[in-house]
């Protein structure tokens, strides 16, 4: 009975010593907080600093400085040679802003500083996928971002995103704060705002600006350059229709208003102009461009206060604009008006040249488009990695005997350029020759899944269609893809993907990114990938190229199945370099024409120049790796086959036999925006080196 008072005495103290503390130490904590209060204060003071006077025509946006390998100067994107316009929210007419809003921030005037429910979406996002990758923010957290922030990605520069935002709106009303947004953010082609795009995309005043037009340029703004009509339209038409549904939703059109609208044809209105650009290197940078959008959104791209360091070498980059330029000359007689060019260092990935077309500003070639990244079909290009699924998997040697005769693949028959064949002859004249009915043979005998299996593993991401006919190239994929897939034989086997940037700095020279090449993928032995180099290392000599160094080659031409010829392709390499170059002819809005030049010409004209051309360090070769043998059981002492591969044992292929269509293509377009076919050089129809005649291709690519 004595002890319970004093239990609860001692309960009671124990409780209260944590309070008794902190109001014996309140000076010195209301000292800690009126700091912490006065340095925010101070902070979001000088931050706002940069905040630009909705009254005032001022475009307040760093440098983005791409920079090459060693240090020189690509491109400055300084917003001093962009475009800029500054119009008052009433000049702009209702679309632009209402399509802005419903593209970017639906609930702008009901909300403050910051949206709680995009917000916690965002935040979901990031929390399951461990990282921060969504976005979630309203058009006042993207004015901050833009204007007043770096575009490092972390959980303090997202603290002060949300306590700035929430000034700007004390300090500006929303009309004020959607006026600098709309005049501040980027629209891509050097427009900065509204007012500016409007002029370089349709040649009018914002105000005169129709509800699709207002949409088209409203669903850029997420990433002006991934969006870029010139190189995805379709991708830009998408987000069109989007910011359109987002108007109707948003009460500003009505559905038949919007129905009107998507009907119209804003791709015929386009009328895109030329900026005053000063690049050396154009489709890298816009390459450059979409990266960092991708890395950092688009914000950092508009900001701007970047300097990029790539992998680009000037030097090389200049050799291959040089040989770009005089191939397309070389071959004007053959209808080819246009070339492109991908370089890069089969080690480690990194891209030494990026050349997208024979010249960025020439419209009458739909210049700005960039053949790099179109995706066409390779030809027999392609066939490598028809026979390396082959040979890997014990189907055939280099001495197993195709039959080169006219041939029904259960309803498909393909055919050379020559319309012959050149009857029994070893896989490895098969393919030094570019021979179709062969290649045919061989992909039905390893089984086109397994072949595309492979060409996939070695970086072939395109979609690629398991009849017989993407054998010898009927399916479309990228140059950047096919100079991967390359890459891997160029690297004895291992896989590393293709790279554009070494490191990016901010302003104040802090290090934001920095790429550590991976140690690749082992997707061949050495000795697997060595079976291609060893045959194809004599394909210069075959036909006649007159390159000054040890190259491994592989040439194709495209049919576009009534025997004419949009594209024609060359791939080389060797330890230094991996190169894909294309040739055609193009024009604007999807047009181009046939030519006449085969893959071999290309061989002798644009690949002739770069290779040659190429610093005398790049003319290393490859040591025959173990696991090779030169003969099998003392025969075929000229061929070279894998270790215990001597028996190969074809089959009957598991995959369709039959393809798709009578020829790999259907009939594509010559222009770079339909994705014509590229595919196989023509051999000729004997063992010799001779070229082929520049005659009409045939009805299915040939070699």
């Amino acid at each position: 009975m004595v002890s319970e008072p004093t239990a609860r005495g001692g309960r009671q103290a124990l409780w209260s010593r944590p309070f008794g503390w902190l109001w014996a130490k309140r000076a010195w904590i209301a000292a800690a907080i009126g700091i912490v209060f006065t340095a925010s204060t101070l902070y979001v003071l000088w931050a706002i600093r940069d905040l630009p006077d909705p009254s005032q025509d001022v475009l307040a946006a760093g440098d983005v400085i791409v920079l090459d390998r060693n240090g020189n100067l690509i491109e400055d994107w300084n917003p001093a040679g962009h475009y800029h316009i500054n119009v008052s929210l009433h000049d702009m007419g209702p679309y632009p802003p209402a399509a802005v809003l419903a593209a970017e921030d639906r609930n702008f005037y009901k909300h403050g500083a910051i949206d709680p429910g995009s917000t916690a979406r965002a935040l979901w996002v990031d929390i399951t996928s461990r990282g921060l990758n969504e976005g979630g923010s309203t058009i006042t957290q993207q004015l901050v971002k833009i204007q007043l922030l770096t575009p490092q990605k972390s959980l303090t520069r997202k603290v002060q995103e949300v306590v700035l935002a929430v000034t700007v709106e004390q300090r500006y009303s929303k009309d004020q704060i959607l006026t600098m947004y709309l005049n501040r953010v980027y629209f891509g082609h050097g427009a900065y705002g509204i007012g500016a795009a409007a002029k370089t995309y349709f040649t009018k005043e914002a105000k005169d600006l129709t509800p699709a037009e207002a949409a088209f340029l409203a669903g850029l703004i997420q990433a002006p350059t991934a969006y870029d009509p010139v190189q995805h339209y379709d991708l830009a038409h998408e987000r069109e229709l989007y910011v359109l549904q987002g108007m109707v939703s948003t009460g500003k059109l009505s559905s038949t208003e919007a129905d009107k609208a998507t009907n119209e044809d804003v791709k015929a209105e386009l009328k895109i102009q030329p900026t005053a650009r000063q690049s050396k290197a154009p489709h890298f940078v816009d390459h450059v461009l979409v990266t960092l959008e991708t890395m950092f959104g688009s914000a950092a791209i508009q900001q701007g206060g970047l300097t990029v360091h790539t992998t680009l070498d000037l030097g090389i980059q200049q050799i291959a604009e040089q040989a770009v330029a005089g191939g397309v000359q070389d071959l004007a007689s053959t209808h080819v008006n246009n070339s492109a060019l991908l370089a890069a260092n089969p080690k480690n990935g990194e891209v030494l040249a990026w050349v997208g077309s024979a010249d960025y500003g020439n419209d009458a070639i739909a210049g700005q488009f960039d053949v790099v990244l179109a995706k066409r079909q390779p030809g027999s290009s392609f066939k490598p990695y028809v026979y390396e699924a082959a040979l890997r998997d014990h189907k055939i040697t280099w001495a197993t005997i195709l039959h080169d005769s006219l041939t029904n693949f259960n309803g498909y028959t393909p055919h050379d350029f020559d319309n012959g064949g050149m009857g029994d002859i070893p896989a490895r004249t098969a393919i030094l020759y570019s021979r179709n009915i062969p290649a045919v043979q061989v992909g039905q005998m390893e089984g086109m899944q397994n072949v595309i299996a492979l060409a996939q593993s070695m970086g072939i991401k395109s979609h690629l269609d398991p009849g017989l006919s993407t054998a010898i190239g009927g399916s479309g994929i990228t140059m950047a893809e096919h100079v991967q897939g390359y890459q891997v034989f160029a690297n004895q086997g291992r896989r590393v993907d293709l790279s554009v940037i070494r490191q990016v700095d901010e302003g104040s020279g802090k290090v934001v990114y920095k790429h550590d090449t991976p140690a690749g993928t082992a997707v061949l032995t050495p000795a697997e990938a060595y079976m291609i180099t060893g045959v194809l290392k004599d394909y210069q000599n075959q036909w006649n190229f007159g390159w000054n160094r040890q190259m491994a080659s592989k040439t194709g031409t495209s049919d576009n199945g009534r025997g004419g010829i949009p594209d024609s392709w060359i791939m080389a390499y060797n330890p230094d370099i991996v190169a894909g170059v294309w040739v055609g002819n193009t024009a604007p809005d999807g047009g181009g024409g046939l030519i006449t030049a085969y893959g071999e010409q290309v061989g002798k004209s644009v690949m002739k120049r770069f290779v040659n051309a190429l610093p005398a360090n790049m003319k290393s070769w490859y040591s025959q790796p173990s696991g090779i043998t030169r003969g099998c059981n003392g025969q075929d002492t000229q061929y070279i086959f894998l270790a215990g591969g001597c028996n190969a044992t074809p089959s009957a292929s598991a995959s369709p036999s039959a393809s798709p269509s009578a020829s790999p293509s259907a009939s594509p377009s010559a222009s770079p925006s339909s994705s014509p076919s590229p595919s196989p050089t023509p051999p000729p129809a004997s063992p010799s080196p001779s070229p082929p005649p520049a005659s009409p291709a045939p009805t299915t690519p040939s070699p």
